[in-house]
């Protein structure tokens, strides 16, 4: 568990991002993450770059910036049984090959509105 909220910066228009947010915020049981748009306000006290950082979700665990595989990682570690034990598990995979996957998948994800189905209070502007 992390002494700070982790946060999560995820692309708000995408359908993947918001579902896969949704589906990490039912099992966050501690609050120990925090969503936010990679286009708003809190992403740029951050210092993500204007527009934000479409290609990847960011997490910010204190001063340290993870992204792709790494930012997915940790934020399983953060859930209950048995996820933290998948991540490790994931670790043992080389980072380029976790990447490698993670871009596969982010290449082929779907638009949306907005993340409706987050629930209320659990995206930050």
């Amino acid at each position: 568990m992390p002494d700070a909220p982790l946060v999560v910066l995820i692309d708000a228009e995408c359908a993947l991002c918001c579902g896969t947010a949704a589906w990490l915020s039912k099992r966050d049981a501690g609050g120990n993450m925090v969503f936010a748009s990679n286009r708003g306000p809190v992403a740029r006290i951050a210092g993500e770059p204007p527009g934000g950082d479409a290609r990847t979700v960011v997490v910010w665990d204190g001063s340290r910036r993870l992204v792709r595989s790494d930012a997915v990682l940790r934020l399983l570690a953060c859930l209950s049984s048995p996820w933290p034990w998948v991540a490790r598990a994931l670790r043992l995979c080389p980072r380029f090959m976790r990447d490698g996957a993670y871009a596969f998948v982010a290449a082929r994800r779907g638009g949306a509105d907005r993340c409706a189905s987050l629930s209320p209070g659990r995206l930050a502007e």
